[in-house]
């Protein structure tokens, strides 16, 4: 989603989260330890996506490394395995976060085009 178009409904935001993990910290390894049957050595984290509303879902989109070579899939897309949890996922992973940046927006007003006055 591009929150540099303006699609969304007046009050809602979208937007785009950056994280920096602190040096040595490897996201595969924490769903390793997280994450029953999450072997870094077959699956490579790609997304994680956090769902909150009535309750938080965390879920975690893994290459699976094993069947990339396959063909029981679509030719050109990414075989992932999905992997859901809960909001226990994320307690302990403020730990390894280095920074942290994020930028909602209503999508009314192109971002690119503000320019901040009150300078």
């Amino acid at each position: 989603m591009n929150p540099d178009v303006a699609t969304n409904i007046k009050d809602d935001l979208t937007g785009v989260i950056a994280i920096t993990l602190n040096h040595g910290s490897r996201l595969d390894e924490y769903c390793a330890a997280k994450i029953p049957d999450y072997n870094p050595d077959r699956f490579e984290a790609l997304a994680v996506r956090v769902y909150y509303g009535k309750e938080t879902i965390v879920t975690l989109y893994a290459v699976d490394k094993s069947r990339q070579e396959g063909n029981n899939f679509t030719g050109g897309k990414i075989p992932v395995k999905k992997f859901k949890t809960d909001v226990s996922f994320l307690k302990g992973f403020s730990d390894h976060i280095g920074e942290l940046n994020f930028t909602l927006t209503t999508g009314n007003y192109p971002l690119a085009d503000m320019e901040v006055i009150n300078k």
